[in-house]
C-alpha cells in the first residue's frame, strides 16, 4: 500500500463511507448484533468504499507506518464523569475517555513519533499540542436493541458533550453522532435528539430506525440534521 498526498475530498469521502453504513442498516438491521458490528462494518466501508488517501499508510516522524482509521482511540483531554467538566492533562482529576472510531489527520502522523501518535502513555501525550485538529474525525456508536433506559439515555448524551469537547478544543475536525435502532419507534425520544442537537450543532447526527413489526420491515431515518431550527 503506497502513501497517497491527503486530498481536500477526504472529509466528504468519510461522510460517504458513514453513509454506506446508515444504508447498510437500514436494509439488513439484523447484521447488526452488537455495536461492534457496526464499527466492523465502517471500517470496511472505509477500505473498501474510501478514496486511496483515506486508506493510505502514512509515515510517522520516526518513520514508521499507520492507516488513519483506529477504534477505541484516546480522547486528548481528561474529564470529569460525575461533574462531566473538562480537567487538564495534567491534573490528578479525571480521565481521558476514548472515542469508539477516528479517522486521524495525515499531518498529525507525519508530524510526530509513533507512540506519540498512539498516545496510550499520559507523559508522552503531554508532549503533545492537540488543538489543531489531529482528528479528521471522531465517531460514537450506539445500538439499540431494546427500549431505551435511563443509562443508555444518559451514555448518549455523555457521548454528545464529549465530541463537543473534541470539537470545541479544536482536536477533531468533524464529529459523528450514529445510533442505530433495530427494537421499535422511539417516537418521544426524537425530540430529545433535537434538543441535544441544538445544544452542539456541529455534531453530525444520524438517527436510524430499521426493524421488523409483525411481517412489516419499518425505517426511519433523521440524518446529519445540522442547526435545527430552534
Amino acid at each position: 500500500m503506497e502513501t497517497v498526498k491527503l486530498n481536500d475530498a477526504l472529509p466528504q469521502d468519510i461522510d460517504k463511507c458513514i453513509r454506506i453504513l446508515s444504508e447498510k442498516f437500514r436494509k439488513w438491521p439484523y447484521n447488526f448484533f452488537t455495536e461492534s458490528d457496526a464499527h466492523s462494518y465502517l471500517y470496511l466501508s472505509f477500505f473498501r468504499y474510501g478514496s486511496p488517501a483515506l486508506k493510505s499508510l502514512y509515515q510517522s516522524k520516526d518513520r514508521r507506518r499507520s492507516v488513519l482509521i483506529h477504534g477505541e482511540y484516546p480522547t486528548f483531554f481528561r474529564y470529569s464523569q460525575k461533574e462531566l467538566r473538562l480537567c487538564k492533562l495534567n491534573e490528578s482529576v479525571g480521565t481521558c475517555g476514548h472515542y469508539d472510531m477516528v479517522v486521524l489527520n495525515p499531518d498529525f502522523i507525519n508530524s510526530h513519533e509513533i507512540q506519540q501518535v498512539i498516545s496510550k502513555d499520559n507523559k508522552i501525550r503531554q508532549t503533545v499540542n492537540f488543538n489543531d485538529n489531529h482528528l479528521l474525525a471522531a465517531i460514537e456508536f450506539k445500538l439499540l436493541h431494546k427500549p431505551l433506559t435511563e443509562k443508555l439515555r444518559n451514555e448518549i448524551k455523555k457521548d454528545f458533550i464529549k465530541l463537543g469537547w473534541a470539537l470545541e478544543t479544536r482536536q477533531a475536525r468533524d464529529a459523528y453522532m450514529l445510533i442505530f435502532n433495530r427494537y421499535g419507534e422511539e417516537r418521544d425520544y426524537w425530540k430529545t435528539l433535537e434538543g441535544l442537537q441544538r445544544e452542539h450543532r456541529d455534531i453530525k447526527l444520524i438517527y436510524q430506525e430499521s426493524y421488523c413489526k409483525e411481517s412489516k420491515h419499518i425505517t426511519y431515518i433523521k440524518p446529519y440534521y445540522q442547526n435545527p431550527t430552534a
